[in-house]
């Protein structure tokens, strides 16, 4: 019975040390992969992720229209330039906030109408489209756009058709559509995408690569005053088309870009709700005159006249010259050619100078 006894406590024994071996001993392998190799140090994936960064900012270059920085795949594409709809049925717009540049002119009283040029950003959507004008078509040319309308005028057909204009129209393509859930109604509905546009351009065996001369941009925004005399303080813009029609602008001094406002409404993307807003103001007086009884106009935009340069709080008067349709509008304080602050551009095409009151404070 001792014996038993005896054999049964060896057994016992045994197995309690064996138990302990075990415990102690499974973490020494562990504990031995835990410490990381000179390979795997986290530093070294820091420094990689940097210089990646670097690298990705090395390889972007300058917009021709905006002054700032892309990939150059993003630049490669021709423009593409929209008539955009102004009436107050039509607000607000898709995708302006994307645009490089955008102008603003007058069309049949009492509306104004917008050209967007898009290159580098392709907006979710774009809209609403509408019509075509003459002076809308030279714009559009100059910045080697592929110009997108619904309909036009007679003498904007024919402009095109003299021009060689590259167009893409509504009333023809399935590239744009009536898009309802805006409660929007016809024809304040249109809307298009920039990749709709390019595809179906190039259906039509248009020119896909951009052929244009840019803008001169400074490599960084600055004041005028650090380049231009005869500067004025320029806070709050205030453009007259006429009593129904007003544009104004009021600068952030945080931001330094320009708050829009339409009509004494907040100007807003209709994509994001976002108010609009712009690095540089360029205003252009024009001669105007009426051409028929439905009101279209006449808008001298090929030539030379006055204007006016606003960014960053301040404004300087300058000129501004035109040679031919397709060529590029040239803005000058005094003989030389003005350098834009790098950002987007809102140029208004106005029949005075007069129209644009400009507030100090």
């Amino acid at each position: 019975m001792i014996k038993k006894t005896f054999i049964v406590l060896m057994i016992a024994i045994l197995l309690f040390a064996s138990a302990c071996s075990s415990v102690t001993s499974a973490p020494e392998k562990p504990a031995e992969e835990a410490v990381p190799s000179e390979e795997n140090e986290p530093d070294e994936i820091e420094i990689i992720y940097s210089e990646e960064t670097v690298e990705d900012e090395t390889n972007k270059v300058v917009s021709p229209l905006d002054g700032l920085k892309y990939f150059p795949e993003q630049l490669q594409n021709r423009p593409v330039a929209v008539s955009i709809d102004n009436h107050p049925d039509a607000r607000w717009q898709a995708g302006l906030s994307q645009a490089e540049i955008i102008y603003e002119f007058e069309v049949e009283y009492p509306y104004t109408r917008y050209l967007c040029i898009f290159h580098a950003q392709e907006p979710e959507m774009i809209g609403p489209v509408r019509s075509a004008r003459p002076y809308i078509i030279y714009y559009a040319m100059e910045n080697d756009g592929i110009f997108v309308h619904v309909g036009g005028s007679e003498d904007a057909f024919s402009e095109i058709d003299r021009l060689d204009c590259p167009d893409v129209d509504g009333l023809y393509s399935g590239a744009m559509w009536r898009y309802y859930d805006t409660g929007k109604k016809a024809p304040h509905n249109m809307y298009t995408t920039v990749k709709s546009i390019r595809d179906e351009a190039a259906s039509y065996g248009y020119r896909k690569e951009g052929n244009f001369e840019g803008y001169l941009f400074n490599e960084k925004p600055h004041n005028l005053s650090k380049d231009y005399k005869d500067i004025i303080s320029a806070q709050n813009i205030n453009i007259t088309y006429n009593k129904s029609n007003t544009t104004s602008y009021e600068y952030d001094k945080e931001l330094q870009v320009y708050l829009r406002f339409k009509d004494g409404q907040k100007h807003v993307d209709e994509l994001d709700k976002k108010q609009l807003s712009t690095k540089n103001i360029i205003v252009i007086e024009t001669k105007k005159s009426v051409l028929d009884n439905a009101g279209r106009l006449y808008l001298g935009t090929v030539g030379e006249g006055r204007g006016m340069y606003i960014t960053n709080g301040e404004a300087v008067e300058i000129t501004w010259s035109k040679s031919k349709e397709a060529s590029r509008t040239k803005f000058y304080s005094g003989n030389e050619e003005i350098k834009l602050n790098p950002g987007n551009t809102w140029i208004q095409v106005v029949n005075y100078l007069d129209n644009v009151e400009i507030e100090k404070n």
